[in-house]
């Protein structure tokens, strides 16, 4: 059975602490030239550790897409590691590494591997979502490229360090394809959203990745980079991403969590939709600051600004337009739900709680303000020789017939309900003479029901309780057990009898022959 852990192995995170701290000793104390050799065999350990653990979690992930997913982010790492030896290997016979050299091939070929693996992670939405998570990759690039370029892109563009079309070309080729896994990671995040530590730690690594490069790219440009501490956001990124290895989720990490957001230890909600927004903010406080300490921003790099702007804005009208929608669903929704548990589902009538409820509060107004009240109780006779001999099919066809015959027999403010079986009830407000409205009810059903090309004769049963208006108040389950009992002294007179409850002597049979006369 596959394990789903929620947060990293201690020991994972201790090994992880551990190694970054000494690789920061070992920079800070260690003479240049050997400190440099050992961050360069701690940069190929850390890629091949990355690529070991992060194999191994994706042969055992369950899901298809899932799989291949972890497989590509193995298959980058060691085409970082393969690159990182061949540095090693140049370091060894040479002081000066060239460049570009084969090196560059591996260290390129882990960005294309890392995106195709990020690509492929499966995810869900509607149309809304896929306009949504556009907007976001485009909001997320160019506020990533705006700080990319006014930081190292625009310093690497405009140096005249007299390198090579190539060099300068892979120069910008780092930073910018760092700036592309950077947005993937966050569409990533924002699509699949819940507890994925997994995905998170892969982000962490990528954006530190990230940072080393665009440090390299830079000191590269000016021709002064020796090593030091950029080395350390190579070295603890694939860490992370092996860190992200031994904690992911071996199942469908998103399949079905594209709208369920993340939620931090204490319980706290957060929207992985906000996630987008962060590299917006750390766009504006750059701009900020470069407009403010640096100088003024060119033309291109305004108008870049105020496209970052304008995707935000549209980001925002989906985002307002999905709320809207979903309002509209749980509307929708909490108004079947509340049919659903007052309406009864074979007929449409009112249920046993509805009924009680309106009775309950038909019985207030009559303490209130003296108003008169009844409650006709209907129990079907043969009805059980009908789903017997014919089925239930036929039967709960016959039931909703007579639901229909009842509801046309009473007036549009009573309340006509199915309470169980074949027993209904009538809710009777202001009725002068409930008896009335029984014998109408009686009558509308002796008429046969044609069902399926047979004819059903089904009579009923009726007991009568009403409370006048210079009656005491009674509750809602004294009124209903009194038409119970009415209803079971019908039916012991005969079929097709109505009894009314009179509180002086109890249930009583109503008489024949009067029963026409109120017609």
């Amino acid at each position: 059975m596959a394990q789903h852990p929620t947060a990293p192995p201690r020991a994972a995170i201790t090994a992880t602490v551990a190694t970054a701290l000494l690789c920061l000793l070992c920079l800070a104390l260690l003479p240049q030239e050997l400190a440099a050799d050992v961050s360069d065999v701690a940069q190929g350990l850390a890629a091949l550790t990355a690529t070991g653990v992060v194999g191994w979690h994706a042969r055992r992930c369950t899901d298809r897409r899932t799989q291949i997913t972890w497989g590509l982010v193995a298959a980058a790492c060691a085409s970082w590691a393969a690159g990182e030896i061949v540095w090693c290997w140049y370091t060894l016979r040479a002081d000066v590494v060239p460049f570009p050299s084969l090196a560059d091939v591996g260290f390129l070929g882990f960005t294309v591997l890392m995106a195709a693996g990020l690509l492929v992670h499966p995810a869900h939405g509607g149309r809304i979502a896929f306009l949504q998570r556009v907007f976001d990759g485009l909001l997320t690039a160019g506020a990533v490229g705006l700080v990319s370029w006014l930081t190292t892109l625009g310093a690497v563009a405009g140096a005249e360090d007299g390198s090579t079309g190539l060099a300068r070309l892979l120069l910008l080729a780092y930073p910018s394809t760092d700036m592309l896994l950077i947005v993937l990671t966050v569409l990533l995040l924002t699509r699949t959203g819940g507890r994925r530590p997994g995905l998170y730690l892969v982000s962490a690594g990528v954006l530190a990745l990230g940072v080393s490069d665009s440090a390299f790219a830079y000191l590269g440009a000016l021709g002064i980079y020796d090593g030091g501490l950029i080395d350390l956001g190579w070295i603890g990124g694939f860490l992370l991403i092996a860190l992200a290895g031994s904690c992911a989720d071996t199942s469908a990490e998103g399949a079905s969590s594209a709208v369920r957001p993340a939620q931090t230890e204490d319980g706290v909600t957060v929207p992985a939709s906000v996630l987008p927004y962060v590299p917006v903010l750390v766009a504006l406080a750059t701009v900020a600051v470069i407009t403010s300490l640096v100088r003024p921003l060119t033309r291109a790099e305004t108008l870049a600004a105020c496209l970052v702007v304008l995707c935000l804005l549209a980001r925002q009208y989906l985002a307002v337009r999905d709320n809207v929608r979903l309002t509209r669903q749980l509307a929708i929704r909490e108004q079947q739900m509340r049919r659903q548990a007052f309406t009864d589902s074979l007929t449409g009538l009112a249920n046993r709680a509805l009924f009680g409820d309106r009775l309950a509060h038909v019985l207030e107004l009559h303490a209130r303000d003296c108003r008169p009240a009844a409650v006709v109780f209907l129990d079907l006779d043969d009805f059980k020789a009908v789903n017997d001999s014919y089925g239930h099919a036929v039967g709960d066809e016959l039931l909703v017939r007579v639901a229909e015959r009842i509801t046309g027999a009473t007036r549009a403010g009573d309340t006509v309900a199915r309470l169980g079986g074949d027993e209904f009830a009538v809710l009777l407000e202001d009725a002068d003479d409930p008896l009335h409205t029984a014998a109408r009810i009686r009558d509308a059903l002796r008429a046969p029901f044609l069902i399926a090309g047979t004819r059903h004769a089904v009579a009923a049963s009726v007991g009568v309780a009403a409370v006048s208006a210079d009656e005491p108040p009674v509750d809602a389950d004294t009124l209903l057990a009194r038409s119970d009992a009415a209803m079971y002294e019908a039916k012991r007179a005969g079929k097709g009898t109505i009894a009314h409850f009179e509180p002086a002597v109890g249930p009583v049979t109503a008489p024949e022959g009067l029963l026409p006369a109120l017609g």
